[in-house]
C-alpha cells in the first residue's frame, strides 16, 4: 500500500497541467476565431458601403435622366464624374472627377451605346444609339493594403411610358 501511494504523488500535478494546457489551447483558438469573425464583419461592412455608394451613383444618373433626357445625354462621355446635389436646387448633377468619401473613392463614367443590325448592344462598332447610355459606377477602397473595387453597370434609355 505504501508503494502505491509513492508512485501516485506527482499524478495530481500532471493532471492539472494537462487540463491547464487544454484550456489554454482552447482559449487561444477561440481568440483567433473571434479575430477572424471581426475581420470578416469589417470586410462585409466595407463591401456593403461600397455597394450603396455605387448604387447611389446609378440612381443619381437615373434621376437626371428622369428629369430630362437631354441633361444626361449632354454629359461628357468616357470622363470620370461623380454625383453631387445642385447648390441651387434639390436635384442631382454630375461634377467632374472622382469623389472621396470616408476612404471610398467613387466615379461614374457615361458611355455611348452602339447597336448591331439586330438592334442588340454591340461591344465594338455598330450604329450609335442616341437614346441609350451605358452607366458604369465604380467604388474603390483600400483594405489592409489591398485595393478593393466594386463596379456596377446599367443602361439608361430615353423611354417614356
Amino acid at each position: 500500500m505504501k508503494q502505491k501511494y509513492i508512485n501516485q504523488q506527482g499524478m495530481g500535478i500532471i493532471e492539472i497541467l494537462v487540463v491547464v494546457a487544454i484550456i489554454g489551447v482552447s482559449l487561444a483558438s477561440l481568440a483567433g476565431l473571434g479575430n477572424f469573425a471581426l475581420k470578416v464583419q469589417r470586410q462585409l461592412k466595407q463591401n456593403t458601403i461600397a455597394s450603396f455608394l455605387a448604387s447611389e451613383e446609378i440612381e443619381a444618373a437615373r434621376a437626371i435622366k428622369d428629369g430630362q433626357w437631354s441633361a444626361l445625354a449632354s454629359l461628357a462621355t468616357e470622363t470620370p464624374m461623380h454625383p453631387a446635389k445642385s447648390p441651387s436646387s434639390d436635384q442631382w448633377i454630375m461634377e467632374g472627377g472622382e469623389e472621396t468619401l470616408n476612404g471610398f473613392t467613387r466615379q461614374i463614367i457615361i458611355s455611348n451605346v452602339y447597336r448591331d443590325g439586330s438592334f442588340n448592344i454591340a461591344s465594338g462598332g455598330g450604329t450609335l444609339d442616341a437614346s441609350t447610355k451605358k452607366i458604369t459606377a465604380t467604388v474603390s477602397w483600400s483594405d489592409n493594403g489591398q485595393n478593393k473595387q466594386i463596379t456596377l453597370v446599367d443602361y439608361l434609355m430615353d423611354w417614356q411610358p
